[in-house]
């Protein structure tokens, strides 16, 4: 790998009809393809029998996102030259992110009697096991592919990214290693290595090391979409600072005009800037224009739930979820959300033009299970009021076991539903043992072990949580300030329902570390302070606090425990209690 490897986003369409999103890897950015493409097809079509021109024309449609053609002209080409084994793997790859996992595996299993080096035989059977879901199997193959071959950083990188699929965090960051003492400026590997320090809570080695690839390739979109993310939770949205992130965003927008990640960043910047409706508005257009793109429905049931807009929120996951199901992130979407639009019923009849008019059918509860149950909502799509908000819970339930059965290897799904099986279905044992399985999947990941504490507090059980979130505390790594700070609250509440004068040692600590989670994230860092200043019984410094995380437009569903707060401090301050 190169430091002159760049990455693109490109867009393709599955055979169901669905537009998909994906982030492909380049040795040189994409320049004059239609031109191109005119050339080598008039090339192919006037010497047919001819394989180099026709991989190139191969090669450009796959970069143009045109994959079922590229396909077929890759096939073309393997019949005329069926000892390409690069070409093989590069169909498989493909057919693998089209979604044909079957065809992918018998291009791969193809692909083994055309190399007898040991190593790359490995390699391929990591790849056969990824389709086939056997990623202990991927991981041991690869392992043996590395071992005979370790200087080789397309093993390394392909183990990164089967960790990376299972959340294992540290496994990615341990291959990435590798990569990166290969070659330091592997652009790639650097953009990886930052996802997975941010996901370990190492903050300050994660900026570092986008400092780093922003040196290298400022211009690429994964690292736009890096620094925008960093800018917008630092709130660099007025002034000469919010210019500069607006550029950013143009770029971006310039550089992938059909992402929805780019117009999910210009609807947060947005609401960053005061403009709620306007932020919400550029998803709501953005799935009218592109009603097949599940990333835009999702990025817009997001954006509505951060916006207090619970049941809209709920009905846009709905639609996602039917388009497609095979995202992990949406059922956690749908975990997130579901709870809240039960527990919030809409307040005003929804109107008509709210919703676009992509003839996606209600989300049932007889699409996880055999029993059938009503519609999501009915009238969600006129001007009527809603009336049935019961029929979420049982299919927040589907939705929840039917996660852990489908992604039983990622941590944070364990820790999810253990969440909500506690704190919506009051499933208390069950649902600590649920969240608990996660630390067992990850047991030297700090957050595996707050998210298993909160649940346990959550669940009264606050001894046993105080045990799970210091064992998390001891295992955060230097600057873990946007890990640390919650669970330094959290502990103070479990100490303080326990009656232990502990509690107030856990507040100060967080008071201490907003001051650093401030210069990543203000109006989080004040919400927390908000939080620890309450629990040290500091009602003005708690008010003060919450009322900054407000002005700084802290999203929903915190900002909505913020207002709440705000009123009961308050309402004691009038009652002359605190102060």
């Amino acid at each position: 790998m190169s430091g002159n490897l760049t990455t693109s986003l490109v867009k393709f369409c599955q055979s169901s009809g669905l537009t998909m999103n994906v982030s492909i890897i380049l040795e040189e950015k994409p320049t004059r393809q239609e031109q191109k493409f005119i050339t080598l097809s008039k090339y192919v079509q006037k010497y047919p029998q001819g394989w180099k021109k026709r991989l190139e024309l191969a090669d450009l449609l796959y970069e143009m996102g045109n994959w079922q053609q590229a396909v077929a002209e890759y096939h073309q080409v393997l019949e005329r030259q069926p000892q390409l084994l690069n070409v093989w793997l590069h169909l498989g790859k493909i057919l693998q992110l089209m979604g044909v996992e079957k065809e992918a595996l018998e291009v791969y299993e193809k692909a083994l009697f055309c190399s007898d080096n040991e190593g790359t035989q490995h390699h391929i059977n990591g790849l056969i096991a990824v389709c086939r879901g056997e990623s202990q199997q991927a991981i041991i193959a690869f392992n043996l592919a590395t071992g005979l071959e370790p200087d080789k950083v397309v093993h390394w990188l392909a183990l990164a990214q089967v960790h990376q699929q299972i959340e294992n965090h540290f496994g990615v960051l341990s291959a990435l290693e590798r990569v990166l003492s290969i070659n330091p400026d592997d652009v790639v590997a650097l953009i990886y290595s930052h996802d997975a320090l941010m996901a370990v809570g190492d903050i300050q080695t994660a900026r570092e090391q986008l400092s780093r690839v922003i040196a290298l390739a400022g211009d690429d979109f994964r690292v736009l979409q890096g620094q925008i993310a960093q800018r917008s939770q630092m709130r660099l949205v007025s002034g000469k600072e919010g210019k500069l992130t607006k550029k950013m965003i143009t770029s971006l927008l310039q550089q992938t005009p059909h992402g929805a990640e780019a117009y999910k960043f210009l609807a947060y910047y947005h609401i960053f800037r005061g403009d709620w409706a306007q932020g919400v508005e550029v998803l709501a257009e953005f799935t009218a224009e592109h009603p097949h793109y599940p990333n835009g429905w999702y990025y817009y049931g997001r954006c509505l739930f951060n916006t207090g807009e619970y049941q809209r929120a709920a009905e846009m996951m709905g639609k996602v979820y039917q388009l497609y199901a095979d995202d992990c992130e949406i059922y956690r979407g749908l975990c997130e959300t579901l709870p809240f639009a039960i527990a919030d019923p809409p307040k005003s009849p929804l109107t008509r033009g709210t919703l676009n008019e992509i003839p996606v059918p209600p989300l049932t509860r007889g699409t996880l299970n055999e029993i059938p149950i009503p519609p999501l909502l009915r009238g969600a799509r006129g001007d009527q009021t809603v009336v049935r908000i019961n029929p979420l819970a049982p299919l927040l339930r589907d939705v929840v076991e039917e996660m852990l059965r489908r992604f039983p290897e990622r941590w944070s799904v364990w820790a999810t539903a253990g969440r909500v099986l506690v704190e919506h279905f009051q499933e208390f044992e069950r649902g600590c043992q649920v969240s608990e399985q996660g630390t067992k999947l990850q047991p030297q990941l700090a957050d595996a072990w707050f998210h298993h504490g909160r649940v346990l507090a959550l669940a009264g059980k606050h001894r046993e949580a105080v045990e799970a979130l210091e064992k998390g505390w001891e295992l955060l790594p230097a600057g873990g300030y946007l890990l640390s700070v919650p669970a330094a609250v959290w502990l103070g509440e479990s100490y303080r329902a326990l009656r232990d004068v502990g509690a107030s040692k856990w507040w100060k600590v967080a008071v201490e570390g907003c001051q650093e989670l401030r210069e990543f994230n203000p109006a989080m860092a004040d919400y927390w302070l908000g939080r620890a200043l309450a629990g040290l019984g500091d009602r003005l410094g708690a008010m003060k606090a919450y009322e900054s995380a407000l002005s700084q437009q802290l999203l929903y569903p915190a900002h909505g425990e913020v207002e709440k707060s705000l009123r009961r401090l308050k309402g004691k301050g009038r009652k002359g209690f605190g102060g």
